[in-house]
């Protein structure tokens, strides 16, 4: 397995995509803090930027990359070794790869113009992001053999882990907003990990700053927990 991941993080070193997705985030994140001399809002405008465009181009790429790898791997899958230790040292070497050149596309802008504990949280919410969605595109590309049905599956995921999902929440909320559903919403939302990013990073920031379609339901839910925490506390050093 080790050998594997070897030979396949040095073939993803001359990759010309790991280099030009880290130059791609590398502008993007600072061109965002450029623009904006507020270091936070800066890094919300990022964190916009993270969620839906590391998810996208980790997704894709493991889904290309392991079909123009295919012959490759059948090769490998003669030899005594063992299928899914194959497939988890590819795994392996993709998400350090795209990671690698996540952390220089938006580490180094973040650790220049906003150290702390929002870029901290955004770096750790971005690497989960990448192995995830690493790893859904290597089921993907594993499950379907034609590249251009795995493309499109990828890229429906995306954009129904993205937006409908989401909308879904939202369309749930205003049916039943004459109920106190938002212990059921948050869970379901969190069970999408671009929801479950945006989440972890709400907590760092303030939570009106990056509402999307469930901000609102995160704002009243954690606001909720706030409030009737404090009165118990009170209640019980009283």
């Amino acid at each position: 397995m080790w050998k594997v991941y070897k030979y396949t993080l040095l073939d993803l070193a001359r990759n010309r995509f790991a280099l030009g997705y880290a130059l791609l985030l590398f502008l993007i994140s600072v061109g965002l803090f450029f623009l904006d001399n507020d270091p936070v809002k800066a890094l919300i405008g990022l964190t916009q930027v993270v969620l839906a465009l590391v998810p996208l181009l980790a997704l894709v790429f493991t889904i290309i990359y392991f079909y123009n790898q295919y012959e490759f791997t059948v090769l490998l899958a003669v030899q005594p070794l063992r299928r899914q230790s194959i497939t988890r040292a590819q795994f392996a070497a993709v998400a350090t790869a795209l990671s690698i050149s996540f952390l220089f596309g938006v580490g180094l802008p973040i650790l220049a113009y906003a150290p702390g504990a929002i870029g901290w949280t955004l770096l750790l919410t971005g690497m989960a992001l990448t192995a995830v969605f690493c790893a859904l595109g290597m089921l993907i590309a594993v499950r379907q053999r034609d590249r251009a049905k795995a493309v499109g599956i990828g890229l429906v995921t995306w954009v129904t882990m993205v937006l409908v999902y989401d909308s879904l929440l939202l369309w749930l909320m205003f049916s039943f907003s004459d109920r106190p559903i938002e212990p059921v919403i948050v869970p379901l939302a969190a069970l999408n990990p671009i929801d479950l990013s945006r989440i972890l990073v709400m907590l760092k920031i303030d939570l009106a700053a990056l509402l999307g379609y469930t901000g609102a339901v995160y704002q009243q839910f954690f606001g909720s927990l706030g409030a009737s925490s404090s009165p118990s506390h009170c209640f019980c050093s009283g």
